[in-house]
């Protein structure tokens, strides 16, 4: 949760937070907190505001991302049923197969730039610190 930044947040402030959350524009979130436009506009530029709407934003995808691992990880074993099922047709089996061959190459693509960016975040830190770093190609930088 949004912890100790919702102490110094107005109640009118926390309403249009949570209004943001479920309304597809600022207008509406403003409407429905009961703020006019400007002053939802003037909340946006509080970094608190920010801050917190940024948290709660950021605990929706969390939970968001753990039911689409739930539902995916469901979603796969369907396709296997289905691809590994002689009585199926053999052009549904084949799409079955594409699918799941398809989504994890995606995913391993996924998880190879993820690892690429945090190695190169590590190296600029390092870099940052005034320390050697090493890069996969090159050895040792002075």
């Amino acid at each position: 949760m949004a912890g100790n930044e919702n102490d110094s947040l107005t109640t009118k402030q926390v309403k249009f937070i949570d209004a943001m959350l479920t309304e597809p524009t600022i207008e509406k979130a403003c409407e429905k907190a009961g703020i006019a436009r400007a002053t939802g506009h003037k909340y946006l530029n509080i970094a608190a505001v920010r801050k917190t709407l940024r948290i709660k934003q950021d605990e929706m995808m969390d939970k968001t991302t753990q039911m689409l691992y739930l539902a995916s990880s469901n979603a796969v074993s369907v396709l296997n049923d289905i691809m590994m099922d002689s009585k199926v047709n053999p052009f549904i089996r084949t799409q079955a197969a594409k699918a799941i061959l398809e989504q994890s190459y995606k995913t391993h693509e996924i998880f190879g730039v993820v690892r690429q960016i945090e190695e190169l975040r590590l190296e600029i830190e390092e870099v940052s610190k005034g320390n050697q770093r090493v890069t996969r190609t090159q050895g040792v930088i002075e």
